[in-house]
């Protein structure tokens, strides 16, 4: 048999097994995981992948403790919560670390250029908004980042899933974060009639969906804001969406591969800035 697809969150291994596999075969097969990994004391079995609106997985127990709850440590920061409630993926941890780096020198050069001569908006932090945020692993590690450095800012945590959302309030409070997240859960497309305020950076770590939210983004931006965009399919396919998405009234697109989703399929992380 070829090495079985495994990702490890936290203490609980998940295994991907081809189909066909005898249920004593996965039994035997995952004891031995949990021997030869002494972190692991959970061992699943990956029965459905991320589907729906929400994104969630389903998996059964195969070996060591039963539970699909799990704590997982990335980026300094702490996350607890449950493998088939909410979307996560430990493999986007460098992408979140690059992408929160990005942010926080953002937030830097604007609080540098807020608070550089006396006006009305001295007192006004810079304003993040994460959409599609989960169990809010971007928020907090930008966040965490960003109290390291004394630097403030005011992020909105926006997720449809409310379980999701609930194991992000107790992880932002876990990580001592509260007084810089604030969470808004519902349809991201209903966020332009609950904000007031403009945003001076919006990050997409969009699913691969049909729809962008580009014009959704388009409304709660101001000119001068800077958008993270995840899109799916050929750098080309990316980029023509993101020029119809937002009507071409945005500057230079810079574009990365981010990772990939399948064989020969893509992620790509693309950042611009609105006219």
């Amino acid at each position: 048999m070829k090495k079985i697809p495994q990702d490890i969150i936290g203490n609980i291994a998940i295994l991907k097994f081809p189909k066909r596999t005898l249920f004593i075969i996965k039994k035997l097969k995952a004891r031995k995981f949990l021997k030869d990994h002494k972190t692991v004391t959970t061992v699943v079995e990956k029965t459905k992948g991320f589907s729906g609106k929400l994104r969630t997985m389903e998996t059964k127990h195969l070996a060591g403790i039963k539970t699909k709850q799990t704590t997982y440590k990335e980026n300094g920061c702490t996350f607890k919560f449950n493998i088939d409630n909410s979307y996560f993926s430990p493999r986007l941890s460098n992408e979140r670390k690059i992408i929160s780096d990005e942010i926080v020198n953002l937030v830097k050069k604007k609080n540098m250029k807020i608070g550089s001569a006396p006006t009305k908006d001295n007192n006004k932090s810079v304003r993040v908004l994460v959409m599609f945020a989960g169990i809010s692993p971007y928020p907090i590690v930008i966040a965490k980042k960003l109290k390291q450095i004394n630097k403030k800012a005011k992020i909105i945590s926006n997720e449809l899933n409310k379980t999701a959302n609930k194991e992000s309030s107790k992880n932002i409070s876990l990580n001592k974060v509260q007084d810089y997240i604030t969470l808004v859960d519902g349809d991201a497309k209903k966020l332009p009639n609950k904000l007031k305020d403009k945003f001076d950076i919006i990050l997409m770590p969009r699913p691969n969906l049909k729809d962008t939210f580009l014009k959704t983004a388009l409304k709660l931006s101001k000119s001068g804001t800077t958008i993270f965009y995840h899109g799916f399919g050929t750098k080309e396919e990316v980029i023509n969406e993101i020029k119809r998405g937002t009507d071409n009234k945005i500057g230079k697109i810079k574009i990365r591969k981010a990772g990939d989703i399948g064989a020969y399929k893509f992620r790509w992380q693309a950042q611009f800035k609105v006219k």
